[in-house]
């Protein structure tokens, strides 16, 4: 009864607001609800503070109000990663204030559409499930949700240093809470990004979602600013150049344009392509500019306002004004009609879900039930006279096992694991082993429709192992016969030198 009311928690009482912030640690993508994110910022100088809890890195001056921040990947038990120009500091409210996560990088802000909650496996990318709330579906994507509250449930924050002379005991203790409270209520929040050289900015609640750009399709009669539509869940939208229309000169900085920052336009949607997202932040009405005067007046009339941060001025815009009447009929036209027909054809397809891992180039598939857990590569001890694709035994949390190195299996030369390398802790004809794989990319479902049968010949000598293969857009997977990766006489010498090793290990 535990489970089935587990799997039937809706996201909405995880995500109340249907919008999640994600983010990447180990190139694995976790998810936020967007509510409890006062903003994003770039990582400032952090000062170290002595005495507090080891994943706590210090604390940032964030306009005057001092924050602590935690390092995600000391906080869940991650190796250490120097900082890098995608590391950010996403700055939450928590009932003891306002508090910094620095990770990897910022993803996107996407929007929930299936409100299901999938149970976590006892490790992601290395992070325990007492972290994990849930996992949900996004188009093809399966995001993992982060327990925030669990972030400082910690017997560590007992020992922390004397704040009071920094002016901060009440962010850690709960005392900030009028003041959090505060900053929650003053300000409007801005999603900041590039064009160009130049930073502009878009009022959060007109934002529905920030991805990745898709594949563009031409159409015939639009105005030059038009790239195209997009098609993102079976749902097509025109994509818009703003540096068109704001005749935005590239300058120095290189044009990226992968990004999309997705708007809603009457009753249909358009999505605005921009070089690069920056930040999310709280704006203050005393903080914003009026708009210089040397512009023209329809230039003015774009700008809501101006911003100045250190290094950079923002120009705070409204999309939906800048575009003209006459084409704002024929954009919100092009996204109803090509939408309506597409929801037309829309169906509920099967899938599986998937663990995809990577052997060199190549991406292969575990069933997520197949798979225990992923765990680092920690200390492997070797075992003479083991079969050649053993690399020895582990010992797990007292459960000592065999790891096999899928690389010599599959007869690749083998490599010295690195920091992304994993192990998959898997049951082969009821033998717990590690199998040790390249990298582990995503936990995905991946269409039941998109699978075939298996090609004669793969880059390595892994055919007898594989499948089916899932032929998506632009790769392929290849789903792994689990059980066949031993033969019976390679299970029972698995057998026995898992049940030697317990047998010594014993108390």
């Amino acid at each position: 009864m535990a489970a089935q009311s587990t799997q039937a928690l809706l996201a909405t009482e995880l995500v109340p607001s249907g919008q999640l912030v994600t983010f990447t640690l180990d190139g694995v993508e976790f998810g936020l609800d967007i509510d409890r994110v006062q903003e994003i910022t770039h990582r400032t100088d952090v000062t170290p503070v002595p005495g507090s809890p080891s994943f706590i890195l210090g604390v940032i001056n964030l306009r005057g109000l001092i924050i602590p921040v935690i390092d995600s990947r000391n906080r869940f038990h991650l190796a250490p990663q120097e900082p890098t120009s995608k590391t950010r500091i996403i700055v939450l409210r928590l009932a003891s204030g306002p508090t910094g996560l620095q990770v990897d990088s910022v993803a996107e802000v996407v929007r929930l559409e299936d409100h299901a909650i999938r149970e976590t496996p006892p490790l992601v990318a290395g992070i325990r499930a007492e972290y994990l709330a849930g996992m949900v579906t996004v188009g093809s994507r399966l995001i993992t949700l982060i327990h925030l509250e669990k972030l400082l449930e910690s017997s560590e924050l007992t020992r922390r240093a004397d704040f009071d002379d920094l002016g901060m005991a009440g962010t850690f203790t709960g005392a900030g809470d009028e003041a959090g409270e505060t900053i929650e209520e003053d300000g409007r929040p801005f999603v900041t990004f590039r064009l160009g050289s130049e930073s502009f900015g878009i009022a959060l609640h007109d934002v529905e979602e920030i991805v990745e750009l898709p594949p563009v399709t031409k159409v015939p009669d639009a105005p030059d600013y038009v790239l195209g539509v997009i098609c993102l869940r079976d749902q097509v939208m025109p994509l818009v150049d703003l540096s068109e229309i704001l005749s935005i000169q590239q300058g120095a900085m290189e044009r990226k344009r992968d990004m999309v920052v997705l708007l809603s336009f009457g009753a249909a949607k358009i999505g605005v392509v921009v070089d690069e997202i920056q930040e999310i932040l709280r704006v203050q009405d005393e903080q914003v500019l009026p708009p210089p005067q040397t512009l023209s007046e329809a230039e003015r009339e774009h700008l809501e306002g101006i911003l100045l941060l250190p290094g950079r001025m923002v120009s705070l815009i409204n999309v939906l004004k800048i575009i003209t009447g006459d084409d704002q009929e024929k954009i919100a036209a092009m996204g109803q009609g090509l939408g309506l027909s597409d929801t037309r054809v829309q169906e509920t397809v099967p899938n599986l879900e998937l663990v995809v891992f990577r052997l060199g180039p190549e991406s292969y598939g575990l069933r997520l039930h197949e798979v225990r857990e992923i765990i680092m590569v920690g200390q492997i001890t070797p075992v003479p006279r083991a079969p050649h694709f053993v690399d020895g035994v582990l010992n797990l949390r007292g459960e000592v096992m065999p790891v096999v190195d899928l690389r010599t299996r599959f007869g690749l030369d083998r490599i010295e694991a690195t920091t992304i390398s994993r192990i998959l802790i898997t049951s082969i004809g009821g033998v717990f082993t590690g199998l040790v794989v390249d990298a582990v990319d995503e936990v995905r479902p991946v269409d039941l429709h998109r699978f075939g049968p298996p090609p004669a010949v793969t880059a390595v000598g892994a055919n007898r192992y594989i499948e089916k293969v899932a032929r998506l857009d632009n790769s392929m997977i290849f789903l792994l016969e689990l059980q066949q990766l031993l033969t019976d006489a390679e299970t029972e010498q698995l057998q026995g030198l898992q049940g030697r090793r317990n047998r010594t290990g014993e108390p």
